[in-house]
């Protein structure tokens, strides 16, 4: 296990033999002094010990790792902790000219083999700190990925970062949105955009240990005391404590029992005000570090919205509204279409556009490149599901298979090409598969799961059994593994011990009709 710790959040990671890293499920949060699931696991999301880290994720909260290419979690290494480099950029060649003696006194001179942020613009300032401190829906550009920004950069030259906005929400906010509130700040506005995070924050020193006047004081250095248009009786309450007082300590909409300071700096309504009941309706994506992105990037920032954050029907509604603003047609604008169309559920339009185009081509012009955001792979295997859901498994089996040699450390790309193996009768092929996912990762509840029914369908119970168990041992409420199970049962005549499983099933996942079928089958026999 490895520690990680940021803002109330005392969070563990693990990692495999194999360097495949996941979130445990379980979070110290050490404002509250409690233990709990991690953000995200809430409502119904309890993915136990499956949870994937991604480079989206580790790149703001470590060195930037060693990724391999063609997987989603799996790394060769990782460092601890955020470096200098974050900051002031590769350090190769500061260290090389220090070693040699090439000592450049910066008082005097500017040293041009490292980035120092004070002598960059206040954007390019505050898009160092944007990096990580503007937490959102990221969309990257073609051909970049998370280890491509580098200090000096514009952030928009890299990606650009979205966040839904509401009408009747000004208080809601994100854990790391601290870019996004300053920006809303008047005293960011009234400053012409000339506020720099850095203006008020020193980078090397923690929050926790700064002197307790010393933000007073940075407030202090552009507004007088006099000029604060606060009430006496609210200085006082406040005991002339200008951060207390204009920016507040509140929650998030997102992360539980941690409280943060609110960077909008704003004259605060310090009244106890009820909940008016003011309905917030949605008034777009809005991108927070570009003021002009390309209708491409909106279109896959509203997808992206509804297949990670809501399914709300209205982000598929202006993902197709932009959609219709650039051709769909065109051979770079592939993935977009399939990923809109998969989201909709209209497999025949993506099976038409997939036979217009031909295999041979579409595997070798379309999607052909490996990447670290494994696009052609997600397209390949997205397609594959289309031809699956419309009933033609080989070609399916053609489509995940090019998922897998496009992303061959994506073990659920591999788990779903076995399943299609299987389905082919390519039955020894399908065994190596999830024999291979296992050798990759033992804690893949699935591939247990599909070899116990392979080796069931062979007739082979004793293993079916085994590889059942393996599951259930993992994930005691596996959905798919406890209907295996009532199965095997049901046809080993254990009727009792299949009612049992079935039960449980239904009691997990009450709309399970499978399983209600199953069961209604064994009642209608009994009686």
């Amino acid at each position: 296990f490895r520690e990680v710790v940021k803002d109330g959040i005392d969070g563990f990671l693990f990692e495999n033999e194999n360097g495949y890293l996941y979130q445990a499920p379980f979070t110290y949060y050490t404002q509250d002094s409690i233990l709990d699931f991690p953000p995200g696991f809430e409502d119904n999301r309890n993915s136990r010990f499956s949870r994937k880290m991604g480079l989206e994720c580790v790149a703001c909260h470590n060195a930037y790792p060693d990724f391999v290419l063609g997987s989603e979690n799996k790394y060769n290494t990782i460092p601890l902790g955020i470096d200098c480099e974050r900051c002031h950029g590769p350090g190769e060649l500061h260290v090389e000219q220090i070693k040699s003696g090439n000592i450049i006194d910066t008082s005097k001179k500017v040293d041009y083999t490292i980035v120092n942020p004070s002598h960059l613009s206040i954007e390019l300032q505050n898009d160092i700190c944007a990096r990580c401190h503007l937490q959102g829906n990221a969309v990257l550009h073609e051909n970049k990925s998370f280890f491509d920004f580098r200090p000096g950069q514009y952030l928009r030259e890299v990606m650009d970062v979205y966040l839904p906005r509401y009408s009747n929400s000004n208080d809601d906010f994100i854990m790391a949105s601290h870019v996004d509130r300053m920006k809303l700040s008047s005293c960011y506005l009234e400053s012409n955009e000339g506020l720099s995070c850095i203006d008020c924050h020193n980078p090397h020193i923690s929050v926790q240990e700064m002197p307790q006047n010393f933000f007073n004081n940075r407030c202090l250095s552009c507004h007088t005391e006099i000029a604060c248009t606060e009430e006496s009786v609210v200085k006082n309450k406040f005991n002339n404590d200008c951060v207390m007082c204009h920016m507040s300590n509140s929650t998030t909409i997102d992360i539980p029992h941690v409280t943060i300071t609110d960077h909008k700096i704003s004259i605060q309504n310090h009244e106890v005000i009820l909940d008016t009941g003011l309905v917030k309706e949605f008034l777009g994506l809005e991108c927070i570090n570009n003021q002009d992105p390309s209708i491409e990037s909106v279109v896959q920032a509203y997808l992206q919205q509804y297949e990670r954050f809501d399914q709300y029907d209205y982000y598929l509604d202006s993902a197709f509204k932009y959609l219709n603003k650039i051709d769909i047609n065109h051979k770079s604008h592939l993935y977009m279409s399939i990923y809109y169309a998969f989201l909709e559920e209209d497999y025949g339009r993506i099976v038409e556009r997939v036979n217009s185009i031909g295999f041979v081509d579409l595997f070798e012009s379309h999607l052909h490149e490996k990447d670290y955001s494994n696009k052609n792979a997600w397209t390949s295997y997205r397609i594959g599901e289309a031809f699956l859901k419309t009933g033609d498994s080989n070609n399916a089996l053609k489509c995940y298979q090019h998922a897998v040699k496009l992303a061959p450390y994506n073990l659920e790309f591999r788990n779903k090409y076995g399943n299609s193996l299987f389905v082919n009768k390519k039955i020894d092929f399908a065994i190596d598969e999830f024999e291979f996912i296992l050798s990759e990762d033992n804690n893949f509840i699935s591939a247990y799961t599909n070899l116990g029914y392979i080796y069931f369908s062979k007739g082979d119970l004793g293993d079916a059994i085994s590889y059942y168990n393996y599951a259930l041992e993992l994930d005691p409420y596996h959905e798919q593994t406890l209907l295996n199970m009532a199965s095997l049962h049901y046809y080993t005549d254990d009727i009792d011990v299949s009612i049992d499983y079935l039960n449980k099933v239904l009691n997990l996942y009450p709309e399970n009709q499978e399983a209600e079928s199953l069961l209604y089958q064994i009642n209608e026999a009994i009686n």
